[in-house]
């Protein structure tokens, strides 16, 4: 692999990566190794997306990715890059989901929770790293919330006109929630579906998404089919009913201000605080794990 030393946040030279597809800044002094595993994992993620949406636009490349050592929520900006990320130390960085907000598209106005429910599936399937906010258990923590009475009304999370309230920055349980059941929500349509005719409804605007000729039914059927395979199914989901009661318990009230242009891959990370690995590690209640 062509590692080359490029410049970190400090004085010192570090090891980072550079090809025609991404560069890599290793800017918290990360060994060989880890900005090794990065670049699989980006090229991974690469093969998996181009074998979905098909070839990405060469303007899209090359992708600039940061590595931070350090408290921080990994993002992007909207549909573009360069991709922050954090707990790359710690396995926890959602590389898989940032890549899919970069080059499958992101419409800041409409769309999202086919925007972040994607990315959580394809971070979910194809990362390494178990990533907050569903950490490869979308429908775990998605039963869970529909047992214990918390299920936010899917239709209104899906109408573009209540993104800043679902999505935005000031409801952090409820964008919790959002991203939880959108990831599952998605997963199921996908599996069900197909990834094909799903991808016929990424990123468009709700009132353009044609669910009859997709599916053979309106969003509400498909809602309540969807409602229907998480009350039967048979999942363990004691570990993410941990993770509920624990996050439901704490309930953060507060949260940092998102830079501009940040995008929403990550900002529910934001709900644990300016240090989310610790707070996520001590509301699972395991060490190290998200």
């Amino acid at each position: 692999m062509p590692f080359l030393m490029l410049v970190g946040a400090c004085a010192a030279l570090q090891p980072g990566y550079r090809n025609d597809r991404f560069i890599i800044h290793n800017r918290g002094d990360f060994s060989e190794q880890q900005v090794q595993r990065v670049s699989r994992e980006l090229s991974r993620g690469l093969r998996a997306l181009e074998q979905y949406i098909g070839p990405i636009p060469q303007n899209k490349f090359p992708v600039i990715v940061n590595l931070w050592s350090g408290s921080g929520v990994s993002h992007s900006s909207h549909g573009q890059g360069p991709i922050e990320l954090y707990w790359v130390r710690e396995v926890q960085a959602p590389i898989m989901h940032e890549l899919t907000h970069v080059l499958a598209g992101y419409t800041a106005s409409h769309g999202h929770w086919t925007q972040e429910g994607f990315a959580s599936y394809m971070q979910d399937q194809y990362g390494e790293d178990a990533a907050f906010p569903t950490r490869k258990m979308a429908h775990a923590l998605a039963k869970v919330i529909r047992e214990e009475n918390s299920q936010l009304p899917m239709l209104a999370v899906m109408r573009d006109r209540n993104r800043g309230r679902y999505f935005g920055t000031r409801t952090p349980w409820e964008r919790w929630l959002a991203y939880t059941q959108s990831t599952s929500f998605c997963r199921y349509l996908i599996d069900t579906y197909g990834m094909d005719t799903f991808l016929r409804l990424y990123d468009k605007p709700l009132e353009a998404m044609d669910f009859p000729q997709l599916f053979g039914k309106g969003p509400e059927e498909l809602v309540a089919d969807w409602e229907t395979y998480l009350g039967h199914l048979d999942v363990d989901i004691a570990r993410a009913h941990q993770i509920f009661k624990n996050l439901h318990t704490r309930r953060l009230r507060s949260e940092p201000e998102p830079r501009p242009g940040r995008s929403a891959a990550t900002l529910a990370m934001a709900f644990l605080g300016a240090r989310p690995f610790a707070k996520v590690a001590a509301l699972n209640g395991v060490s190290g794990e998200t």
